[in-house]
């Protein structure tokens, strides 16, 4: 069979849908937040996002055209993920935004590098996963992946950023399963991982209020309301909405509007079908880079693949859960859609090695 030449289309076309619809949503979401709470423009986070996206929209077609070797090239994803903990490390030299360590100002802009790293780290276990399997699963080999991830995991953990670092270790465990690492030697990174999440909630008193609030809802808890509100705006939205720019809950019942619960707010204003337009694209975006990741005949390229599609569809899955009440309440922002540039950025670059790779695939 002819290998494809062309780009995939229904996932360039959904991106580009979402990324515009997102931006919509947003303008909305953020409007009076932007005012009363911070003395903006009630434009300035649309404004900031508009921006970020077209620069993002031009770093995709770059991600597109790039030689798909240099992709998989060792010395420079090394390179690349390497900055990234330099950034990831220097966040900890800076004082601390909203309690933690997760931001870094660079030129006067607030970059996440627990978002950059995500992505490096996913394209060097594709690297190291598939060179492992190519020696039969040495232990050495095996150490060298699990000793980077629990590090990188580890340090955004104690950022605090529990919900990205629980989401990378599902994301990079989900790909040594499918690389075919042996479940004997995958238990044991399993239960460590488990053990420090378990920690991390227990010795941190907000999480644990946000847990038991969860299994025993009580409405005086912090992570109880804002899900109850999350609920309350999805509701109200009925089949059609409130209408664009009527709803109620971003008048600061429900906290983070532009962010978080970006999702409840689309279903108050635009409804069930309003939801179901943005469960519909990011399942195509998801659907697409798996065709791409199965049809895909060199193994590295296509864990690479399956690695940025696992990485957007857990991250668009526990955004939509979380504000349907079904996980207890973090912030883990819709791709494309939610307020964040560092966030915007990476997933349009990742989108783009995609597309790259999807002129590889099998026609």
């Amino acid at each position: 069979m002819p290998i494809r030449q062309r780009f995939d289309r229904l996932l360039l076309s959904s991106t580009i849908l979402l990324t515009a619809i997102g931006l919509a949503i947003l303008a909305s979401a953020s409007w009076l937040l932007a005012t009363e709470r911070y003395g903006r423009p009630g434009s300035y986070f649309f404004t900031w996002q508009a921006a970020t996206a077209m620069v993002g929209l031009g770093l995709m077609v770059v991600s597109m055209h790039l030689r798909t070797t240099l992709l998989t090239d060792r010395r420079l994803v090394i390179g690349a993920l390497a900055m990234g903990w330099t950034l990831l490390l220097a966040a900890f030299a800076q004082a601390e935004v909203a309690a933690t360590h997760r931001w870094i100002s660079v030129g006067g802009i607030s970059v996440q590098p627990s978002v950059l790293v995500r992505l490096g780290l996913i394209m060097l276990m594709a690297i190291l996963l598939d060179e492992a399997r190519r020696t039969g699963w040495q232990w050495q080999k095996l150490a060298v992946v699990g000793g980077i991830s629990f590090t990188t995991i580890l340090v955004i953990v104690v950022e605090p950023d529990l919900g990205t670092a629980a989401l990378l270790a599902v994301v990079l465990g989900t790909m040594a399963f499918v690389a075919g690492v042996p479940l004997r030697q995958l238990a044991a990174p399993a239960i460590v991982a488990a053990a420090v999440l378990v920690v991390a909630i227990v010795t941190s008193p907000y999480r644990l209020a946000r847990v038991q609030a969860f299994f025993g809802p009580d409405m005086s808890a912090a992570g109880s309301w804002q899900t109850y509100q999350s609920l309350v705006a999805i509701g109200s939205g009925g089949f059609l909405g409130l209408g664009y720019g009527s709803g109620l809950q971003k008048l600061f019942f429900l906290p983070e509007p532009h962010t978080d619960f970006i999702f409840a707010i689309t279903g108050e204003e635009l409804g069930l079908l309003g939801l179901m337009v943005l469960v519909g694209l990011a399942a195509v975006v998801v659907w697409r880079g798996f065709v791409i990741a199965v049809r895909l005949e060199d193994p590295q390229r296509a864990l690479l693949a399956f690695g940025i599609t696992t990485a957007f569809a857990m991250q668009s899955l526990v955004h939509m859960v979380v504000c349907l009440d079904l996980l207890p309440p973090k912030g883990i922002p819709l791709p494309l859609v939610s307020y964040g540039k560092t966030e915007m950025l990476v997933t349009l670059v990742s989108i783009g090695i995609l597309l790259n790779l999807s002129r590889e695939v099998k026609a």
